[in-house]
Order: structure tokens, then sequence, then C-alpha cells
């Protein structure tokens, strides 16, 4: 176990820390070898599922999907695991501030968001079956929370997050990512050429969930990429963010629009997530202060994680007509100069909000409360997470078996 003095270290920047104990570095092993493990059990689970997306038959592309998506949620778990193991932390979930009237039906209804048990405690959230996430960057821990929050609203199978197609051949994590669905995307692949619109296609007709996250900054708020955005301000003529980097539109309008004429836009919800961590003051870079081996491998985790969540109405977002028999290549063409620059306004405008809620975290070191108060809320295991963990490996020894009967009658 990390010491109290050491976990103390959130609020202090990584190259200012003293060095790690031997205490530290046996954590850090530990920490490695067991996600390594929890990794390549999950991934390896996945491959042994392959052959079935090669048959030529509709079961059997329903149970690759299946086994797909059990893989995922043991993936889930594996993230709970490790976050309340390694690194326990509390998130902490606001809404609209009582202050902020014009934001009021964008306000999320926090203990009907919540499930409780007979003792109060929260063990579950109500989130939306189908949704959008857009979300600040700040570093690389970020995506795991969010799936946190998703696996206790037991929505995670349905995640797909929107990456930078470097990741998609990172070692052992981009071929599993692959296996999940997610969307990569780059200078040379645009979004409208991704399986964005196939997927949810295929959740929906089975009415399964689907959640698409993605981070509208396009990398991370730090030292190198805050002047690039300034200068992108400067280009534009208009003023720079400071405490956030301005949003890129092009992907997130793409993806509205795709996904309301899959969905429908009655179906498909829009939540604008804001997220700070504790220890990183004003206008600092997050990254300088946790990274996914700081927090999880040394046990330094943010003391807390706020959430500051929104639900934007889809016809309060100016995304443009759509045809609701359009394809992926025509959703992109059929926008015009005019509904395309009134969305920019649209989101550089929700993103001078966050940035303003970036600048109070900073000073504050919390959200304002609001009139909802605010809700509480550790990551912990339970019952579910540790049958899912145990599952891997014993479907592996299921298909190790199968694979090896099948040999032998073939044989």
């Amino acid at each position: 176990m990390v010491s109290a003095a050491t976990r103390a270290l959130y609020s202090t920047p990584i190259k200012s820390r003293p060095p790690p104990t031997v205490a530290d570095w046996i954590h850090l092993v530990a920490f490695n070898l067991i996600f390594g493990a929890l990794l390549i059990y999950s991934h390896l689970y996945q491959l042994a599922a392959l052959p079935l997306a090669l048959v030529p038959h509709p079961w059997a592309q329903v149970a690759f999907e299946g086994l797909n998506e059990h893989a995922k949620e043991t993936f889930a778990s594996s993230l709970v695991f490790i976050v309340s193991q390694f690194a326990p932390t509390t998130i902490v979930l606001t809404t609209s501030s009582s202050n902020d009237d014009d934001d009021d039906d964008c306000s999320i209804d926090l203990e009907k968001l919540v499930r409780r048990d007979k003792n109060g405690h929260v063990v579950g959230f109500n989130l939306a079956k189908q949704a959008v996430w857009i979300s600040n960057h700040q570093m690389y821990c970020d995506w795991i929370y969010p799936w946190c929050l998703m696996s206790y609203a037991n929505v995670s199978s349905g995640l797909i997050i929107i990456l930078k197609a470097s990741l998609e051949w990172a070692p052992l994590v981009g071929p599993a990512m692959q296996l999940f669905h997610f969307c990569f995307i780059g200078k040379d692949r645009p979004l409208t050429e991704s399986n964005l619109f196939s997927t949810a296609l295929w959740r929906r007709n089975r009415n399964e969930p689907y959640q698409c996250l993605l981070f509208p900054e396009g990398t991370l708020y730090s030292g190198q990429t805050q002047p690039r955005s300034a200068a992108f301000a400067e280009k534009l003529g208009i003023p720079n963010a400071v405490n956030v980097l301005l949003p890129r539109a092009t992907g997130l309008l793409y993806t509205l629009r795709c996904l309301s004429t899959v969905f429908g836009r009655d179906h498909l919800a829009f939540y604008d997530l804001t997220v700070g961590y504790a220890g990183v003051p004003a206008r600092a870079y997050a990254q300088d202060y946790f990274s996914i081996q700081s927090v999880f491998g040394f046990g330094i985790p943010p003391r807390t994680v706020h959430f500051h969540l929104r639900q934007i109405p889809l016809d309060k977002v100016p995304i443009g007509t759509v045809r609701t028999s359009a394809r992926p290549k025509h959703i992109a063409e059929e926008i015009s100069p005019d509904e395309k620059r009134e969305f920019e306004e649209w989101l550089r405008a929700e993103w001078r909000r966050k940035d303003e809620l970036m600048g109070q975290f900073g000073e504050l070191g919390r959200f304002e409360a609001g009139r909802q108060g605010v809700v509480e809320f550790e990551v912990r295991m339970r019952r579910k997470d540790w049958a899912m963990l145990v599952s891997v490996p014993v479907g592996l020894a299921a298909w190790i078996v199968a694979y090896r009967w099948l040999y032998s009658w073939v044989r």
C-alpha cells in the first residue's frame, strides 16, 4: 500500500516530488504486472473469438460481437479494479449553477441521475442508452473515469471513443481498440471514412447501448499546445481560451449529424462533461501533475475528480438539416457553409463557458455546487466486476478446449 504521505503529493508537480521509496517501486511493478495481465487476457479473449468474424453466417457475426462486447465489459471492470485498488479517488458530480438561468434547460436532476442503496450510498447511474459525450482534454487518464461512470450505468459495452489515427497500431492496445470498434481519424482519414455510422447502426438494430466519447480540442491542454491554440484564435480573429484549448468543430458536427440520423434526435442524448482534477491550480497543466504511471503506478491520484455534467437538448444545437435517409458521405457533403459557420460559433460559445468553469475550478478547487449540491461517488469493485475478471481466463480455457476438440474432429 502507498503511504498517506505519498498520496498527499497529488498537488505537487511530478518533477518536484521526492524520489520514490522502495514501497513505491513495488507498487509500480505490481500495477504494471497486474494491469498488463488484464490487458493481455482481454485481448486474447478478443482474438479467440475473431475466427467467428470470418464465418459467413449471421449467427457467427452476432456471436463474435457478443463475445467482443463481453471483452469490453471485462476491460471496464479492469478499469474499476485499477482505480479502486491502485489509485482510489472520489468522483464529485455537479450540474448547472444556480445563478446560470440561461442554462437551466441543460441542468441534470442529480438525484434522478444516481441510484442509491438502502443506506443512501451511490451504487449506479441512470444515463441515456444512446448518447454523445464531449469533454475537455487535460491528461492521458481522461478517458478512464468517464468509462468507470458508464460502467456503473451499465452502458459501457457501447462505448466508442474517437481517437487519433496514430493510436490505431499502438502495441497491444491498438488492435484491441480496433476490435472495440473505436474510430481513428487523422488528416488523411476523415471521420466520414470511419466505422462510426456502421457501428451505430448495428447497435441500434439490436437495441444495444451506444456511447460516443470525443474530445473536440483534439489534443491535451499543455504548455506546448496552448500557444498553438492562441495562434489559431489570432488567425480567426476571435478571443483565445485561457484554461482550455479552442475546439475544432468538424468532427463533432459530423458525429452529431451522423448519429442523429441513426438514432433520431429524440432518442440521442448529448452530454457536455467538464473535468477538473484536485491539486491542479489555475492555469496549470494537469499532465504536469498526473500521468498514468504516477496515478496508478506510484499511487498518487487526484484526491477528487470533479465532473460538471450538462445535458444539452439536441434541438438547441445547430447541426443543420439532415436527411433521415442520408449516408455517411452525404451527411458531410450536404451541410451548407452557413450551417457550418453557425455550428462553429455555437461550439466556441459553449467552450467559453467551459473555459470559465475551468477558471473557477482553478481558483476554488471545485465547481460551484448550485441548487442541487453535489453527489460524491467512490469507485469500488462490485460483485459483477469480480465475476467479469474471473470470466476471461475461464472463457479462454473453454476456447482452448473447444479449438482442440475441433482440431481433432477435423483431423
